[in-house]
């Protein structure tokens, strides 16, 4: 459900981008984005997960520039930055030897140190992937390649990016987890 709740500023994006033109689509990403984390907040106890704050914050600050300004190079900006922070994040957090994901996803997986780094280094580079992605399409193509990429051009990468952290991963699935689907 909340993956599926974090795709209605992209819907709402692409909608009024291809209606009514960059300045509205930026407007619906904002208030819907707005609007979506108000609705994390209620379910989630009153916290948002450090992706969710920091994709509003972006969102209030490069969609809000655009409004502001009535340039849309702030919005084509979005996507690149925020790919870029979600890089450097889990980098910095393997250099300190405390990477983001074995934080997030330990009950999940059973891995090594080494098993950790390797696969928060493997998201560095997704996000530096999607990072060149976003900004090759949103400054070297059309405005309406430009939309499609943003708003659905990014799923086929991630779908491909998940597959093979499945494939890879699921050697390593802690067993309780295996344990409590066989019991169901």
């Amino acid at each position: 459900m909340k993956a599926l709740l974090d795709f209605i500023p992209l819907l709402a994006f692409f909608y009024f981008a291809k209606t009514q033109g960059i300045l509205a689509g930026a407007a619906a990403i904002l208030v819907s984005t707005v609007i979506v984390s108000i609705i994390h907040l209620i379910t989630q106890k009153g916290r948002l997960t450090k992706q969710q704050a920091v994709t509003l914050v972006l969102t209030i600050v490069f969609c809000g520039l655009t409004l502001v300004f009535h340039d849309e190079i702030y919005l084509k900006w979005k996507s690149t930055v925020i790919n870029g922070v979600f890089a450097i994040a889990l980098l910095i957090s393997v250099l300190i030897g405390r990477p983001l994901l074995e934080m997030a996803m330990k009950s999940v997986f059973n891995l090594t140190k080494s098993g950790w780094n390797k696969l928060t280094l493997a998201w560095v580079g997704y996000f530096i992937i999607m990072a060149i992605l976003q900004y090759y399409f949103a400054f070297y193509t059309s405005n309406e390649t430009w939309i499609n990429f943003k708003s659905w051009g990014w799923l086929p990468f991630m779908l491909v990016f998940m597959v093979g952290q499945f494939v890879i991963l699921k050697n390593y699935i802690n067993p309780e987890i295996s344990n409590d689907k066989s019991k169901k």
